[in-house]
C-alpha cells in the first residue's frame, strides 16, 4: 500500500470536517502525534539543519534570544492555466501527500496530470527530491482548508527533541537557521477556483522576533500589524514561492469545490508517517 496516494470517490457528503482551532494541522502544529506508525528519522541536511538550537544547546543557553528578521516574500505567477468546471475537480478522484513527482504524474487524474505537466516547466531541478501534495476539498461558505490562518513560511525548521525540551517546549521552529541558513525549499503551487485563493505577501517585511518559536502566533501578530501588500493567488494559477515566503490561508466566500496541488522542490527526504495522511484533505469549519 502506498500511503502517498489516496484514490477515491469524492462527494459533498464524503468530505471530512473538523472543528477550526486555530492550532495548525500538522503544519506547524504542536500537537502530539500519533505513535500507533514509528517512522525512521531521515538525515539531517544543510538546508534542515537547526544551527541556532545546535548552538543553544552546544552552549547550555536556557533562553531564546530575539533577532531582526526579514522575510523577502519571493512570490510571482508563473502560469494561468483555464479555469476547471465543479464537476471536472470532483471527479478527478486521485490526490496526493509527499509522493514524487514522477509517480504522481503516472497515477493522476486528467485535471491534476495536466497541471503537473505544466508544472515541470517551471521547476528549479537544483535539489534531491520533488515532492507533490495534493487536496480535492469541497467548502462551504466560511470553512478554511487547514486548521490555522495565521502568516506562516512551508517548510520551517521544525524540531522535537531533548534540545527543545530543555528550553521548556515540546516543539520549536528555529526560524534564524531558516533565513540565515542554506537555501530553503522552493514551491510551486496551484489552486483552481476562486472562492477560496490562499493570500501572499508580496513585499519583504522586517521585524523582530525570536530565534526560536514554538507556534506562528507572534509572527502572524506582528505580520498582520504591518499589514504588508499582499495577493490572493488567481484562479487556476501555478504560483512559484519559497521557504522564506509569508502566506495564510483564507476562508472561503462562497461553497463550491477546490484543488489544491503543491509542489516543493528539496534536498529533505520525506518519511511518510500515516498519521499525516489522515488529516491531508479535510476542511476546518467554525462553531
Amino acid at each position: 500500500m502506498n500511503d502517498a496516494i489516496v484514490k477515491r470517490p469524492r462527494s459533498i457528503p464524503d468530505q471530512k470536517i473538523a472543528a477550526f482551532t486555530g492550532e495548525g494541522a500538522y503544519h506547524g502544529s504542536t500537537k502530539p502525534r500519533p505513535q500507533a506508525v514509528q517512522v525512521a528519522p531521515a538525515v539531517v541536511v544543510e538546508e534542515m539543519r537547526p544551527t541556532t538550537l545546535e548552538a543553544y544547546a552546544a552552549a547550555g543557553v536556557r533562553s531564546i534570544a530575539d533577532f531582526e528578521a526579514t522575510f523577502p516574500n519571493r512570490y510571482d505567477v508563473r502560469a494561468i492555466l483555464p479555469v476547471p468546471a465543479q464537476d471536472e475537480i470532483m471527479a478527478d478522484g486521485v490526490t496526493f501527500c509527499w509522493c514524487h513527482i514522477d509517480e504522481a504524474i503516472a497515477e493522476a487524474g486528467p485535471l491534476t496530470r495536466r497541471v503537473l505537466e505544466e508544472m515541470t516547466k517551471h521547476l528549479r531541478r537544483d535539489k534531491r527530491f520533488v515532492y507533490i501534495d495534493s487536496k480535492i476539498q469541497w467548502f462551504e461558505q466560511g470553512d478554511v482548508p487547514v486548521d490555522s490562518r495565521h502568516w506562516h513560511v512551508d517548510g520551517s525548521i521544525a524540531v522535537r527533541d531533548e534540545r527543545v525540551q530543555a528550553l521548556g517546549h515540546r516543539l520549536l521552529h528555529d526560524m534564524r537557521a531558516r533565513l540565515d541558513g542554506a537555501a530553503p525549499p522552493t514551491y510551486l503551487a496551484y489552486q483552481s477556483s476562486t472562492h477560496c485563493a490562499t493570500q501572499f505577501a508580496t513585499a519583504p517585511v522586517a521585524l523582530r522576533m525570536p530565534e526560536l518559536i514554538p507556534n506562528f502566533d507572534e509572527l502572524d501578530r506582528q505580520v498582520r500589524a504591518l499589514d504588508p501588500p499582499c495577493e490572493a493567488q488567481p484562479a487556476s494559477s501555478i504560483v512559484g514561492f519559497d521557504g522564506l515566503s509569508l502566506h495564510r490561508a483564507v476562508a472561503a466566500r462562497s461553497a463550491g469545490w477546490r484543488l489544491w496541488i503543491r509542489c516543493t522542490e528539496t534536498d529533505h527526504e520525506i518519511r511518510l508517517n500515516p498519521s499525516i495522511v489522515e488529516c491531508y484533505g479535510t476542511v476546518f469549519r467554525h462553531g
